[in-house]
C-alpha cells in the first residue's frame, strides 16, 4: 500500500498527511511492525482519540487491537501534530498493549 498524496481524512475531520521522509526515516526504522494500512485504519476508524498529555498541538489516535499474529492484542497508535483545527501531520505511529494516555476527546 502506497502513501496517499492527499493524506487521510480522520474521523474527526482533520486532513492528516504522512510525509514520506517521516515514514521512511522514523516510522519504518523505529516501528517496523506498523504498516501504512495500520495508520490509515487508525485515522479513519479509531476506537478513541485523545489529547496529548504534554503537547497541546498533538492528538493520539488509538486503533482496534490486532486480532492475529505476533502482535495479537496490540493497539496501533498514531500521533498527529495539528497545524490548524482541520490539518495535521503524522508525528509517529507504533503498536502497544497499553491504551493511549491522555484526555479522551472522541470514542
Amino acid at each position: 500500500m502506497d502513501i496517499p498524496e492527499d493524506g487521510y481524512l480522520s474521523i474527526d475531520g482533520v486532513a492528516v498527511i504522512l510525509e514520506v521522509q517521516n515514514w521512511q526515516s522514523h516510522i519504518q526504522r523505529r516501528h517496523p511492525e506498523v504498516s501504512i494500512q495500520d495508520i490509515a485504519q487508525t485515522l479513519t476508524m479509531p476506537r478513541r482519540i485523545c489529547d496529548h498529555r504534554d503537547q497541546p498541538s498533538q492528538r493520539g489516535y488509538e486503533g482496534s487491537p490486532r486480532m492475529t499474529g505476533f502482535s495479537q492484542g496490540s493497539l496501533p497508535i498514531v500521533v498527529v501534530e495539528l497545524r490548524s483545527a482541520q490539518a495535521g501531520r503524522v508525528v509517529t505511529a507504533y503498536l502497544t498493549t497499553f491504551p493511549y494516555r491522555g484526555r479522551q476527546r472522541w470514542s
